[in-house]
């Protein structure tokens, strides 16, 4: 029965061209604060669920090799105390939802898989996406609010959150006393600043990255709702978003950034070359700085005592939040957070959501060092202070659009950019763009 509901999901799904590229209502998660005895940590979910438990297999597809020591790590430790063995299966396929529908109906697809909230319309839309369990308290208690955000799909959470990825402000403490606040005062520093000899860029970010550009848009647009599902909700050519890409395209005469040579790779290999000042990066630049704060500390020891090393020798990068635009413009980072599904059509559900939850909250102090990436669940004195601002940034973030049309954003929006750092005329470039993403959404 399950599996022709889904095949029949998939194939309007088909016809419709899917494939070719907070408030919870449902009462099933509405027992809200006065059920005092519903589940909240979970300890308390795994008892239940293990007192459901029929199977003692689980299968996990996941898409980031980066990933499988982790899960390795983690399918381990899961075996060990709840008995239930974990197969994990890396998926470097192009047509996940389509691949993991035909494997449901013959028996062998996933009981549950990792995926990125940008994806989950995709996943809910075709029947690939059981919605969570747990109460408003649960989610209250265990998850900060940008994770609920980004789990929600009109009114309904999905997945299971483990890890995020977002994008901060790294600058060289040698020559600046703290961070710049905002990009009024880089520019201030560049204007001041002499270089002496050691080839240092000032500030360099990937231009060409419409995920990171929306930044200067983020503050003031509507980019599909609150909770980045909500097609209809779109507005990019207003006067204030008039106003910070008139700034966005200043920046080009100021910065001389070619950005056919700029690209999020470029940026860490400056870093770490120590030839920038500051520079935007995302979360995988935390490995980079620890490698050459290892570095550093190695040459420290082997020093001699009259070793007079200057100062342009000592690693000495730190990390800030995203500057505002002006003391007057703000801007806002777009945010990315990972989850654990669970395949409604799985061969264990139970033994599924109990996984599911343990990678979400069970193995979140083991992550970092198993795949380099941030957990959701806040580990307080247990980040360091880089990853305590990462985290900080990820909290005051907004979770990228899971709508399908957020595509087609990305690529529209990457035209608009180009040409207005280019110095096209800022409105005729957003009404475009409004004009353009009002007859996708229409389609």
């Amino acid at each position: 029965m399950k599996l022709r509901k889904l095949a029949s999901v998939m194939t309007m799904t088909l016809l419709l061209g899917l494939f070719a590229g907070c408030t919870n209502t449902d009462g099933k998660h509405n027992q809200v604060e006065e059920d005092k005895t519903a589940p909240v940590t979970m300890r308390e979910w795994m008892a239940e669920y293990k007192s459901k438990l029929e199977a003692n297999n689980v299968t996990c597809w996941y898409t980031d090799e980066m990933d499988k020591t982790w899960l390795e790590g983690a399918q381990a430790e899961f075996q060990k105390e709840y008995g239930i063995d974990v197969d994990l299966v890396y998926y470097d396929g192009v047509q996940l939802f389509e691949d993991m529908n035909q494997g449901s109906q013959v028996g062998n697809g996933p009981d549950m898989y990792l995926l990125g909230n940008d994806q989950m319309e995709l996943a809910v839309t075709t029947g690939l996406a059981e919605e969570t369990d747990g109460t408003d308290v649960f989610w209250k208690v265990n998850y900060p609010d940008v994770a609920k955000k980004a789990s929600t799909y009109q009114g309904k959470q999905y997945g299971y959150p483990i890890y995020f990825d977002t994008y901060c402000l790294v600058y060289d403490a040698n020559l600046l006393e703290k961070a710049p606040a905002s990009i009024d005062d880089i520019l201030a520093f560049a204007d001041e600043y002499e270089d002496t000899g050691s080839t240092k860029a000032i500030f360099r970010w990937d231009i060409a990255d419409p995920y990171v550009n929306t930044m200067f848009l983020n503050s003031y647009a509507d980019i599909f709702g609150e909770n980045g599902d909500d097609i209809n909700s779109f507005t990019v050519n207003n006067e204030k978003t008039v106003e910070t890409m008139e700034y966005f395209k200043s920046l080009s005469a100021y910065l001389w950034m070619n950005k056919n040579n700029i690209s999020h790779e470029t940026v860490k290999t400056r870093i770490k070359e120590k030839t920038l000042v500051l520079g935007l990066c995302k979360t995988d630049i935390l490995d980079i700085l620890y490698e050459m704060q290892a570095t550093q500390t190695k040459k420290s020891k082997k020093k001699k005592k009259d070793d007079n090393a200057g100062d342009e020798d000592v690693v000495n990068y730190q990390i800030s939040y995203i500057p505002s635009l002006t003391k007057e413009l703000s801007s806002c980072a777009y945010s990315t957070t990972y989850s654990a599904f669970v395949n409604p059509y799985a061969n264990n559900e139970v033994g599924a959501k109990m996984f599911a939850m343990y990678l979400s909250l069970g193995q979140a102090e083991q992550q970092y060092q198993g795949n380099k990436k941030l957990p959701v669940v806040n580990l307080e004195e247990q980040f360091d202070e880089m990853q305590s601002i990462f985290y900080a940034q990820y909290l005051n973030s907004k979770p990228v659009p899971k709508v399908m049309q957020f595509g087609d954003y990305l690529s529209e929006s990457a035209i608009a950019f180009d040409a207005i750092w280019d110095g096209k005329d800022v409105r005729e470039q957003l009404d475009r763009l409004q004009e353009t993403m009002e007859t996708k959404i229409k389609k």
